[in-house]
C-alpha cells in the first residue's frame, strides 16, 4: 500500500514540473505575433497623395496575445491623417488582424518608412516600418501625328500618345481637346489604366475655325487621387501642300454682242480631289446669258478640263476669275486669278475704247436735215422758173 501511495505522489509531482516547462510568459507569446504583409494603395504616390497602409500581423502563439493600441508614427515626410486603433483587444491564437491607416504624401521622390507599433500589455510591442514610395514624375502626352497645315474649316487627323513612365499604374485615364474655335470629334477618348512604362494612343479629328491652341488634356486617377496634366499644339494656319491646286492656263478673252466671251483651261495641279468646281467671274465683271457660270465637275490631281463665260464689264481692265472647289470633307475653297480685257474693243464702241456721243449723232441728223430743206427749195425754185 506505501508504494502504491508513493508511486501516485511521484507522477503528479512529474506533471506538475513539465506543466510548469511548458508554459510561456507573455513576452514570449507577443513575440510570436509576426507582420505577414504590408500594401499601399497607390503603389506609388505623388506629393500630397491621399494613400492607405495596410499591415497584416498573425499570432501564431498557443494563446491569444492582449494589444493594447496600434498606431503609425512618420517623420513628417508622410502625415498620419488618422489613427484608427488607439484601444484595441487581443489577437487570438492563429488569427490574422489588419491595421490600415490613411496617409499623405508631404515630401518629394523619394522612399520614406512610416512605422507600426502595436503595444503589447504589459508584453513589450511589434514595431514595423513600411516604405512607403514617392515620385513627382506624371504621365507624359507626346505628339504622335500631327498635319503640315492646318487650314481654317478643314478637318485634320491629330494623333497623341499618352505614356507612364512611373513605377506604379495609372487608371482611368482619358484624353480631351479643348481649345477656342476647336470642333474634335470624338470629343474624348477613354483609354484605361496604364501600367509601369505603358503607353497608349488616341486619335481625334480636329476642324479649327481660326488660329488658335489646341490643349490635350489627360485626366487619371492614382489610387483615389484625381489628377491631369496637359500639353499644347498651336494651330496656325499655312498653305495646305498636300491639298488640291487650281491652276488657270490658256485664257482667252473675245468681245461678243456687247459682253465678252472668255474661254480656257482650269487644271488642279494639287495631290488631292477638287470637287464640285465651279468657274465664274466676279466684280466688277457681271455674268450674263448663256454661259453665267460654268460646272466642271470633279478635277483630280493632274486633271484638266476647259470652260467658257459670258460676261459684261465697262471701264476696267481686268475682271477676277473665282474658281470654287470643295475638298472630300466638303469644306469649301475660293481662288481668283485676274484676266485682263484691255485692248478688246466691244462692237460699238470708237476707236477711243467709248461709244458715238449722242449729240454727234443728232448734228449729223439735223446736218442732214438742213441739206434736204435746201435742195427741197432750190429743187422747187428751179421748176418754178
Amino acid at each position: 500500500m506505501r508504494e502504491v501511495v508513493f508511486t501516485g505522489a511521484f507522477l503528479l509531482l512529474l506533471l506538475l514540473l513539465c506543466g510548469a516547462a511548458d508554459a510561456a510568459t507573455p513576452e514570449e507569446d507577443a513575440a510570436q505575433v509576426m507582420v505577414t504583409g504590408a500594401v499601399i494603395d497607390p503603389a506609388v504616390l505623388m506629393p500630397g497623395d491621399v494613400a492607405t497602409v495596410t499591415v497584416t500581423v498573425k499570432n501564431t502563439a498557443q494563446v491569444s496575445v492582449p494589444v493594447r493600441s496600434a498606431k503609425m508614427y512618420t517623420e513628417g515626410n508622410i502625415l498620419v491623417l488618422d489613427n484608427p486603433y488607439q484601444t484595441f483587444g487581443a489577437i487570438g491564437a492563429g488569427n490574422e488582424v489588419s491595421f490600415t491607416f490613411t496617409v499623405q504624401a508631404d515630401a518629394g521622390s523619394g522612399t520614406y518608412y512610416p512605422r507600426l507599433v502595436l503595444d503589447f500589455t504589459n508584453a513589450g510591442s511589434l514595431r514595423y516600418a513600411v516604405p512607403v514610395r514617392i515620385e513627382v514624375v506624371e504621365p507624359r502626352i507626346s505628339v504622335a501625328d500631327v498635319p503640315d497645315a492646318f487650314t481654317a474649316g478643314k478637318k485634320e487627323i491629330v494623333r497623341v500618345t499618352v505614356s507612364n513612365p512611373r513605377s506604379g499604374e495609372v487608371n482611368g485615364v482619358s484624353v480631351v481637346p479643348s481649345g477656342e474655335g476647336i470642333v474634335s470629334v470624338p470629343t474624348s477618348t477613354f483609354i484605361g489604366a496604364l501600367a509601369p512604362d505603358g503607353s497608349a494612343e488616341a486619335t481625334f479629328n480636329i476642324t479649327p475655325d481660326r488660329e488658335t491652341t489646341l490643349t490635350m488634356t489627360v485626366t487619371y486617377r492614382n489610387g483615389r487621387n484625381q489628377r491631369t496634366t496637359e500639353a499644347s499644339i498651336p494651330i496656325t494656319f499655312s498653305e495646305d501642300k498636300k491639298g488640291a491646286r487650281i491652276v488657270v492656263s490658256g485664257v482667252e478673252v473675245t468681245p461678243e454682242n456687247g459682253s465678252y466671251r472668255v474661254s480656257g483651261d482650269v487644271t488642279n495641279a494639287g495631290l488631292e480631289v477638287a470637287k464640285a468646281v465651279v468657274v465664274t467671274v466676279g466684280s466688277p465683271g457681271v455674268p450674263v446669258d448663256p454661259d453665267r457660270v460654268y460646272p466642271v465637275a470633279s478635277l483630280d490631281p493632274d486633271d484638266l478640263s476647259n470652260f467658257e463665260l459670258t460676261f459684261r464689264a465697262e471701264n476696267v481692265t481686268e475682271v477676277p476669275l473665282v474658281i470654287e472647289y470643295r475638298d472630300t470633307d466638303g469644306n469649301l475653297y475660293t481662288t481668283r486669278t485676274n484676266i485682263s480685257v484691255e485692248g478688246t474693243v466691244l462692237p460699238g464702241q470708237g476707236e477711243e475704247g467709248g461709244p458715238v456721243p449722242l449729240t454727234i449723232a443728232l448734228l449729223i441728223v439735223a446736218v442732214v436735215a438742213v441739206v434736204g430743206v435746201v435742195v427741197f427749195f432750190s429743187w422747187k425754185k428751179a421748176k418754178g422758173g
